[in-house]
């Protein structure tokens, strides 16, 4: 991780520890954080400059207070309400988080920003677990389970606008619990579904769907039916939106199947 990015880490958790704040990284960074393929060339490669956050909050103006104490430290105001940034170059989007802000599962920004689904957020905090971000700086970082929801939950909310997320769920089904000798994939190959057994190179997706479903609550959780809802053939519309972002100039029949199969898998374990 570059040294600017360690750097914002390093004052949003003093200002956020000082204040005795619950909070949790979420988005595209996690995987390469939590499943340790920070050199990898594949989908988990991202750019390690943008950050995503849950804090808890009592209410909009505790928000605002937290936020000026993040300004105070060095960071200033992005274009909108959550976006924060360091040095120019670095980007953390914090979501606040707590019962008052929260009405129908919606988080409705004041002023009129934006209303964004709040499923999987509380998930988020509940699962979150201290990571070695660099030395001497841990962070309370999702899990990869509760990683996938809410990616599922970003996507459902602007399916047309997270064709990323897509490629982000796709990655924790192939590197998930992958370590040969020590993998709980094991457990799960050859369990049938669809009447083929799961290979050990789908059983990720598989123990992600049974610790999804463990993880969601019954709001989170209809989302990710209605998630795979979608995903009713190999030529739904998130199968080729996956297709668009993996560079597939051509139409890939054999791409196709693998990705459907594997949504297919991911199902059977939320539905165990």
């Amino acid at each position: 991780m570059e040294p600017k990015a360690i750097e914002a880490l390093r004052i949003f958790s003093r200002v956020l520890t000082r204040e005795r704040r619950k909070f949790v990284l979420i988005g595209a960074t996690v995987p390469q954080i939590v499943l340790d393929f920070r050199d990898s060339p594949g989908l988990g490669s991202r750019e390690t400059r943008d950050f995503d956050a849950v804090a808890e909050v009592q209410d909009w103006e505790d928000f605002a207070r937290l936020r000026e104490r993040l300004l105070q430290e060095g960071f200033w105001s992005g274009r909108v309400a959550h976006e924060l940034w360091l040095n120019d170059e670095v980007r953390i989007d914090l979501i606040p988080f707590g019962p008052s802000l929260v009405k129908e599962d919606k988080l409705s920004w004041p002023y009129g920003d934006s209303i964004m689904t709040a499923c999987g957020l509380e998930e988020a905090l509940e699962c979150a677990r201290d990571q070695e971000i660099a030395p001497n700086l841990r962070l309370p970082v999702v899990t990869i389970p509760g990683l996938v929801l809410t990616k599922v939950v970003a996507y459902m909310d602007r399916p047309e606008e997270r064709a990323r997320d897509l490629t982000d769920i796709l990655y924790c089904f192939d590197q998930y619990e992958k370590t040969v000798g020590q993998s709980r994939r094991f457990d799960h190959a050859g369990t049938e579904v669809d009447g083929t057994e799961v290979a050990f190179e789908e059983a990720g997706a598989f123990l992600l769907g049974l610790e999804v479903a463990a993880l969601a609550k019954p709001n989170s959780l209809l989302l990710v039916h209605s998630f795979l809802g979608k995903i009713s053939d190999e030529y739904a519309r998130p199968i080729a939106q996956i297709l668009s972002e993996e560079g597939q100039l051509l139409d890939s029949e054999e791409r196709r199947s693998v990705l459907y199969r594997l949504f297919r898998v991911f199902g059977a374990g939320l539905n165990q």
